[in-house]
């Protein structure tokens, strides 16, 4: 917050927009071109004039352009010389970079073609600028996973020394596994006291990602109600849908995006139709649960 208000000029970790007219298409892509820049070199702050900024949009422009699905981000208010500003806090991406699966054209005011990445396109912070990456951002985006691993081994590995007396480690011995080794039976339950030891393949169990997910449940709604991903979202952080809490619902593989199962679908279409205002009124919960947007005072 404190670099957000203070910066003279953009740098790796804050971008200064000069503004951001949700009319422009061109706005919105460059916006979404920083962001993927600023979470796959490890986060940083975009600072755009005003205080209208909304959510919503920049969670369906991410969805529409990236991939994976990316929510590391928050909205807060501060004041840079005397003004209202918005501050969009980007969290450093885990696991995959942010890629675009499709490309952002736009054609400015004058009327001229503008291309503000390609598909395909893996971008990084240099400096000021969101540019294509090198393979010296390819290496440190690899570095940053390794060291985030080892951390987490360690903290594993520190839960085994201090595990209390008498704790045991059981090796689990499976029948049944596929030609690739994995145990083909498995029993999903979110009793906290029923052990899990294997599952069958996440992309049999799960095999939409989030996009497919909005996709076939529009299909199913055919007219009587249209989701996009923030309703999605807020749906998911409403009722607490995580891997630990609802594993017949979301799959998390170790290096990629959620993965959603047709039980998943299934319970989100009964849902819309018991209630016609089940998305909705998510949408409206979630956000009043949202870290308030605070402000900052001048510097």
């Amino acid at each position: 917050m404190k670099r957000a208000a203070e910066a003279k000029r953009s740098s790796k970790r804050v971008e200064l927009k000069d503004a951001l007219d949700e009319e422009l298409p061109g706005d919105w892509l460059e916006l979404v071109k920083d962001i993927a820049a600023m979470t796959n070199s490890g986060g940083g702050v975009v600072v755009i004039p005003g205080h209208e900024v909304q959510e919503e949009p920049i969670h369906e422009h991410l969805d529409r352009y990236a991939e994976p699905e990316f929510e590391a981000f928050e909205l807060h208010d501060i004041v840079r010389n005397g003004n209202s500003v918005t501050a969009i806090v980007v969290e450093s991406v885990a696991g995959t970079p942010l890629v675009f699966s499709r490309p952002g054209r736009y054609r400015d005011a004058e009327g001229r073609d503008h291309v503000a990445f390609a598909r395909g396109g893996l971008y990084f912070r240099h400096g000021a600028k969101s540019e294509p990456a090198s393979g010296e951002d390819v290496r440190d985006f690899i570095k940053r996973q390794l060291d985030a691993t080892r951390q987490l081994w360690l903290a594993n590995i520190r839960q085994v020394m201090h595990a209390p007396d008498r704790a045991e480690v059981a090796i689990i011995e499976t029948a049944e596994r596929d030609e690739e080794g994995r145990p083909t039976l498995i029993r999903l339950t979110t009793d906290p006291h029923a052990p899990l030891y294997g599952q069958v393949d996440p992309d049999r169990s799960h095999p939409y990602r989030q996009k497919e997910v909005i996709a076939e449940v529009n299909a199913r709604l055919n007219g009587r109600h249209t989701v996009n991903a923030f309703d999605v979202l807020s749906v998911r952080r409403v009722h607490s849908i995580t891997e630990e809490t609802r594993p017949e619902f979301v799959h998390v593989p170790k290096f990629g995006s959620p993965q959603y199962s047709d039980a998943f679908v299934d319970w989100l279409v009964a849902e819309q139709e018991r209630d016609p205002e089940f998305f909705r009124r998510a949408k409206a919960t979630y956000l009043k649960t949202r870290p308030r947007r605070r402000a900052a005072s001048s510097p």
